[in-house]
C-alpha cells in the first residue's frame, strides 16, 4: 500500500511538472501569436499605404497578397486572396503573363516588360522572386510603375491622383 502511494506521489509530482512546462510553453506561443498579430498589422498597413500595384503570389501563381492600387490594375478583391492568378482578368495587358511568372521563380531571375492598360496607359511590369526569411523561392513579386505619367488605373477607377 505504501509502494501505491509513493508511485501516486511521483506520478503527481511528474504530472504537475509536466503541467507547469505546459503552462510555460502555452506563454511562449501567446506571445509569439502577439508579435505574429503586430506583424501582421504592420504588414497590413504598409501595403495599404504604398500607392504601387503589387501583387504576391506563391510557387503555384496564387494569389498571396495584394496592394489596394494591384486590386485595381489586376481586377482582385480581398476575397480572391488564395484564388489561382489565372482565373483573374487584368485590366493589363501582359501577355505571357504566367510564362513570365514561372520562368522569374525558376531562373531566379529579375523580368521586366513595358505594359499598357485598357486606357492606353503605359505601365513597367516588374516580377522578382519571393524570398522567404530563409532564402527559400516561395514565388514571385509583380510590381507596376506608371511610366507615361497618366493617373494610375486606381486613380482612373476612383478619380483620385
Amino acid at each position: 500500500m505504501q509502494s501505491t502511494n509513493e508511485e501516486l506521489e511521483t506520478a503527481k509530482e511528474e504530472l504537475q511538472s509536466t503541467n507547469e512546462e505546459l503552462t510555460t510553453l502555452n506563454e511562449e506561443l501567446s506571445n509569439r501569436n502577439l508579435e505574429m498579430m503586430q506583424i501582421n498589422s504592420d504588414l497590413n498597413n504598409l501595403l495599404s499605404s504604398i500607392q504601387l500595384p503589387i501583387v504576391m503570389v506563391d510557387n503555384t501563381l496564387t494569389v498571396r497578397r495584394a496592394t489596394p492600387a494591384a486590386r485595381n490594375a489586376f481586377n482582385i478583391l480581398q476575397t480572391d486572396i488564395g484564388r489561382p492568378l489565372r482565373e483573374l482578368r487584368p485590366n493589363i495587358d501582359i501577355p505571357n503573363f504566367e510564362s513570365i511568372l514561372r520562368d522569374v521563380i525558376e531562373t531566379l531571375t529579375t523580368a521586366e516588360r513595358k505594359v499598357s492598360d485598357k486606357g492606353g496607359g503605359e505601365y513597367l511590369l516588374k516580377v522578382r522572386p519571393y524570398r522567404t526569411s530563409d532564402n527559400k523561392i516561395d514565388g514571385a513579386v509583380i510590381t507596376l510603375f506608371d511610366i507615361d505619367g497618366k493617373k494610375s488605373i486606381g486613380a482612373r477607377k476612383t478619380g483620385k491622383t
